[in-house]
């Protein structure tokens, strides 16, 4: 069975494909929360195959998580939100509900 709904990690996807997984917010959103939520983790993982590591280094080796764009990614939400809240105001001053 073969799900295609998955988010795929940015070191998983071809390099040619690359600039749509930082267009996407939801990539953004999901490297912040798992950053931030397991990024200062130093408990160590049993991963088959290979050698013990802490859940810090298995971030950063494999899904490719870097705590030097955990600022931007942060930036990058508030601007989104700033973006849309300024769209706000501006339409719905423009919107006329009645006109007298």
């Amino acid at each position: 069975m073969d799900n295609k709904n998955v988010m795929t990690w940015k070191q998983l996807i071809p390099i040619w494909w690359r600039w749509a997984y930082w267009a996407n917010p939801a990539a953004w959103t999901m490297y912040g929360l798992m950053f931030s939520q397991l990024g200062d983790r130093t408990e160590m993982i049993l991963m088959p195959g290979q050698a013990n590591q802490t859940i810090k280094e298995f971030i950063e080796g494999y899904l490719g998580l870097e705590s030097r764009y955990f600022s931007l990614v942060t930036c990058l939400h508030l601007t989104i939100i700033a973006l849309f809240a300024f769209l706000f105001f501006i339409f719905i001053k423009q919107l006329k509900f009645q006109r007298r």
